[in-house]
């Protein structure tokens, strides 16, 4: 079960801010208990890594909530592009994905913040969803993190290394 979890698509960690943690793509380390008991320690060591994220949505999906990882992810890809064309053709595909009050997987914004984002729509940019990233990084952290710590899908994730702890009275 971990090797479909545990796929190899893991990266390395950064030195991010906690709303701008930006995994690479290329470092390869081992998924090891260590690595996966400091997603529980931390949203931000969960999110530096694509392997914990993908564990993450995998979770989210379950609650039928993945649209805001998936937003969230999607941002951080536009956050990379370079080529301005493209900057705008994702930044609309972002925006009719999660934004639009039409789509599936509309994420969920407050009014001051959903307005910024119709006004950057203007002039789309790789800035244009900054302050509703932020917003959903939040909400997933105060929100769906706290219930991912306590699920099934981490504690079996941790169990799988066959690592017991001990309560140690000092």
């Amino acid at each position: 079960m971990l090797s479909a979890i545990f796929c190899g698509c893991f990266s390395g960690p950064n030195e991010a801010t906690t709303n701008e943690v930006k995994p690479t793509d290329h470092d390869d380390i081992p998924v090891t208990y260590a690595l996966v008991r400091s997603w529980g320690l931390s949203f931000e060591n969960l999110m530096k890594y694509r392997i914990g994220q993908k564990h993450f949505a995998d979770f989210l999906k379950g609650e039928f909530s993945d649209e805001n990882i998936l937003f969230w992810q999607a941002c951080e890809e536009l956050k990379r592009e370079k080529n301005t064309e493209k900057i705008e053709e994702k930044a609309r595909i972002i925006y009719e994905d999660f934004i639009s009050i039409l789509s599936p997987k509309e994420v969920s914004l407050d009014s001051r913040v959903r307005e910024m984002v119709n006004t950057n729509m203007g002039q789309p940019s790789s800035a244009t969803f900054d302050s509703a990233q932020s917003q959903i990084y939040t909400l997933m952290q105060r929100d769906s993190y706290p219930r991912y710590i306590a699920s099934e899908i981490y504690r079996s994730a941790l169990d799988s290394f066959g690592i017991t702890e001990e309560a140690v009275n000092i």
